[in-house]
């Protein structure tokens, strides 16, 4: 996941994207073809194999402080002091974590800081909801993952599903999901030079794609043909 946070994401991209979004059917609708993307290509992207790994099955948990205070190596007494509701959601915000980071380097308990550096990503990258925050949401696929080895790439594509729809519906101004992994995913279509690649981000990365604006992306998706597409 750390390569994805090296990614230039051109939003032009994105927002050209969005519009060929078609909602009925959960897809993006050109002229001649139809594309989404998949569970195996996220699981590529991401970096998260399939394999010995079930898929994120959204279970309850209604003691998660107690499960989250052991990973973080923190008490569950200063750990719920840290909970807060922002926006309507609650969560962490970034900067608790960041500085039990530190103490965790300091300690050298490397372990758990590893695990807290996982739980900022998947709030802020993979599940961001608000600027600096990571929230509940995010932080029940994260046990998921930790506790129960539950993959969490469909809740990745749920969430992105969501984004587009509520854009569409008039509901979100903005594509509130995981950007890097659904431009990698747009750049691997259709670059010949991705073909058969194995690592996407570390492909997307050393193209050094020419900067976009708007019009030069509308032009470019709207001449794509299903013979231009990577597959």
């Amino acid at each position: 996941m750390l390569g994805l946070l090296e990614i230039e994401v051109q939003e032009p991209a994105i927002t050209v994207l969005a519009q060929y979004y078609d909602p009925p059917l959960r897809c993006f609708t050109f002229g001649d073809f139809q594309l989404v993307p998949t569970f195996e290509e996220f699981s590529q992207i991401l970096d998260m194999p399939t394999n010995n790994m079930i898929p994120y099955q959204h279970l309850e948990q209604t003691f998660f402080m107690y499960t989250l205070s052991e990973i973080m190596k923190i008490s569950v007494k200063d750990l719920r002091k840290e909970f807060l509701e922002l926006y309507d959601i609650k969560g962490f915000v970034l900067s608790f974590l960041e500085r039990h980071l530190r103490r965790l380097c300091e300690e050298e308990s490397w372990n758990a800081y590893m695990d807290v550096l996982t739980l900022a990503l998947f709030g802020v990258m993979l599940f961001p909801k608000a600027d600096s925050f990571v929230d509940d949401a995010a932080i029940k696929v994260f046990l998921a993952f930790k506790t129960r080895a539950e993959n969490p790439v469909t809740a990745i594509l749920a969430d992105t599903y969501i984004a587009l729809d509520q854009c569409h519906l008039g509901k979100r101004r903005l594509i509130v999901c995981c950007l890097p992994a659904l431009f990698v995913w747009l750049i691997a279509r259709f670059e010949e030079r991705m073909v058969g690649m194995k690592c996407p981000v570390e492909s997307v990365k050393q193209q050094g794609l020419k900067i976009k604006g708007a019009n030069e992306w509308a032009q470019c998706l709207a001449g794509l043909t299903q013979k231009k597409i990577q597959w």
